[in-house]
């Protein structure tokens, strides 16, 4: 029964996911993901995956420390997207169980320093590679779901990606 409720969480965190690479700006963006984060973070939760778990943890603190820092420009500095780094790093080291419970984390890395101050087009783009890792670490958690979503988002997010580069060439 636990693992039923992981998966549909997984679900509800999927749809979510999905609508948040449609959006058309970075607020709206990561305001969708940190949705997202929380369902994932119960799934990995329920599931006993540690690793991913805590990454969901730190992402939706990413998430909303990025949307707060765009109001604030002071906290753009390199120091704090360090600080998110020095974090990944420890985790990586309390969490590891081989190199596949890594993947999250590498996700993640790349996923913040892309996204600290990039465009709505760059997070996308990197996104899609993080959807990558997010699947090996969902077949390796053996999360049915996990694995279907990170499929179907990929494929959502290049269709993202050839719709904003179609609406910004139009412009």
């Amino acid at each position: 029964m636990i693992y039923i409720i992981s998966q549909i969480l997984a679900l509800l965190a999927f749809i979510v996911s999905l609508v948040a690479f449609h959006r058309k700006d970075k607020k709206n963006i990561l305001g969708n993901m940190i949705i997202s984060n929380i369902l994932n973070l119960l799934h990995y939760l329920l599931l006993g995956a540690y690793s991913g778990c805590i990454t969901k943890v730190i992402a939706i603190l990413r998430d909303s420390f990025i949307i707060y820092k765009e109001k604030n420009k002071k906290l753009s500095s390199i120091f704090f997207l360090f600080i998110f780094l020095v974090i990944y790093l420890v985790t990586a080291i309390i969490t590891y169980d081989g190199i596949l419970s890594l993947f999250p984390l590498f996700a993640a890395t790349s996923y913040i320093v892309f996204i600290w101050n990039g465009k709505e087009l760059t997070i996308k783009r990197i996104a899609l590679v993080g959807y990558f890792f997010w699947l090996g670490y969902n077949i390796y958690v053996m999360s049915i779901i996990g694995i279907i979503s990170n499929v179907v988002a990929i494929i959502s997010v290049i269709i993202a990606i050839i719709n904003y580069k179609k609406a910004n060439t139009k412009s």
